[in-house]
Formats: C-alpha cells, structure tokens, sequence
C-alpha cells in the first residue's frame, strides 16, 4: 500500500471527523511505520558504515540516518564491545576522559558513539546497524521496508491505535477500548513482521531432500 492509500485505511477505521485528528493522519502513519521499525529488526534497514574517531575528544557523531541500534564495532585489529549502561557505565571503567591510548570499550547514547581510551591516531571503526526507514512524503510513496502484505494489519492498526490514543486520551483506562481493539490487532501484526524477519537472518538456513 502507498502512503496514499494507508492514509485512506486510516481514516476509514477512525471514524473520526474531527479536524485535529484528520490533519493529523498523515503524521500518524509515519509515526506508525517508525515505531514498527523500531520494534522489529527490519532486514532492509541493516547497514555497515563507518565512523573515524577524533584524537582530541572521546566520541563522534554518527549519521542522523542512524537509528541508535548497534550490533557490531570493530577495526582491522579487533572487534570492541559496546557497553550495557551506555557513557555512565563507559565512565565508570575509564573515570579520566583525556586518557590516551588503544580502545577498550565503546558505547553509544543516541547517534553518538563514545570511546576510551582515546587513540593516539585516528581509527577507522566499521559499524553494524540499523537506520530508520524512510520519511513517506508523496502520494505514491511506500513503506516498502515493511512486507506489503502485512501493511494493513501492522501499519493502518497501528496507526488508528495512535489515533485513539489522542480520541480517548481523557477517558478512563477501562473505557478506552478502541485504543486497546487497535493496539491488540497491530501487536498481532507486528509479531508476525518480527517472524518474517527472523526467518531471512543468514543463519536461518532451510535445507530439502529431492528423492
């Protein structure tokens, strides 16, 4: 479905005329698309890129592109361990943020990758991870990170949990059922993306006997 049509399912399950949530639709799916990418390790997102570190300061920004989900970072030498805890737990190990020397540890806080020690020479490290999909924008465009068959069920359900969440935002919890029917259903498509995904990791290999 292009983003046209999501926009059409949208409003079609809200049924709602009010005017903030319909100039909101547009919004709302992209919202919906981004937060599914952040759920689910989309296959098509995964990307290696490089970073070179500074030898005046102890971190460098990545691209704005770049979600914040690291899975792998490494030189020609060895492959660093990105730590649990994030820059206080990287402090904690190396208290003295001018030391000098080979890497230890790195960690990451959003789109900035912190390392310590600091190299002496600048070091070109190979990172593994994923970016967020695309912004849609025009009419025709499409969220094809996510497999077409699940846009319905995953996307516009996403998208009118989010809408309901704003509809029912004053009622009381119990009372906010259309938020939890929609929330319920895209979690359902959702965890069926996370299957798809799972089964296309390299490591998934499928093997047939032909008589």
């Amino acid at each position: 479905m292009n983003y046209q049509e999501l926009q059409r399912e949208l409003i079609n399950l809200i049924q709602d005329a009010s005017p903030a949530i319909l100039v909101s639709v547009p919004d709302i799916v992209n919202e919906a698309v981004q937060g599914i990418a952040e759920e689910v390790n989309l296959p098509t997102l995964l990307r290696v890129f490089t970073v070179t570190t500074n030898t005046g300061t102890y971190y460098v920004n990545t691209s704005a592109s770049f979600s914040g989900r690291l899975s792998y970072v490494g030189d020609s030498l060895s492959e660093y361990s990105v730590i649990d805890g994030g820059l206080e737990a990287l402090i904690r190990l190396h208290p003295d943020v001018t030391e000098s020397g080979d890497i230890d540890k790195v960690a990451l806080e959003g789109n900035v990758l912190y390392y310590l020690p600091i190299p002496s020479v600048a070091v070109t490290l190979t990172c593994i991870g994923y970016n967020f999909p695309a912004t849609l924008v025009n009419p025709t465009d499409t969220p094809s990170d996510i497999p077409v068959f699940y846009h319905r069920e995953a996307i516009v359900n996403k998208g009118a949990a989010i809408a309901y969440s704003i509809i029912e935002s004053g009622a009381l919890e119990e009372d906010k059922i259309n938020f939890k029917m929609f929330n319920g259903l895209a979690e359902a498509g959702i965890n069926k993306i996370r299957a798809w995904a799972v089964k296309r990791r390299s490591n998934m290999v499928t093997s047939a006997w032909i008589n």
